[in-house]
């Protein structure tokens, strides 16, 4: 249960911590080896932009959770208690809507470029990997979506 619990709190925030590392040490050598050594490593732009990807669709979830996404909510807090409820758990709706769309077009591609065989040119790997970070973070998304409908809900019921 106590990983369980770890996981609804720090699963994002942990993988996101440890891309970025990955992202400013593999820069940083990528430097030391172009200015120090004259030479420069194929994989370490590749790898940097594919972390970086991966942060990118999992911070979409992570901002939801910690509640600091972006959004004008200015008419909103003009509007009474109820009203404002009502407005909050209807955007959270169409969030949630959005997202299970998103969700399940990323599906698709995913499956298209995994048929392709398609690989990237310096490492290797195979691209639907990279393009699985949009499945991952759209899935967690709606995740944290429902988790935040449910906390307005609960809100709500207290007021």
């Amino acid at each position: 249960m106590r990983v369980i619990k770890w996981l609804d709190e720090r699963f994002e925030e942990f993988i996101m911590v440890l891309l970025l590392t990955l992202i400013s040490c593999v820069m940083m050598l990528q430097v030391i080896m172009r200015y120090c050594f004259n030479s420069s490593l194929s994989w370490a732009e590749e790898l940097c932009r594919y972390a970086f990807i991966w942060s990118a669709f999992l911070s979409i979830g992570f901002s939801i959770k910690n509640k600091s996404i972006l959004r004008v909510d200015t008419v909103m807090e003009l509007m009474p208690g109820f009203i404002k409820t009502i407005l909050k758990l209807f955007t959270q709706c169409i969030v949630v809507v959005f997202f299970i769309y998103l969700f399940y077009h990323s599906i698709a591609v995913i499956r298209a470029i995994r048929l392709s065989g398609q690989i990237s040119p310096a490492m290797g790997i195979p691209m639907y990997l990279i393009y699985a970070s949009a499945m991952v973070g759209f899935f967690l998304t709606i995740i944290r979506s429902i988790q935040s409908t449910i906390g307005i809900i609960k809100e709500s019921r207290k007021q």
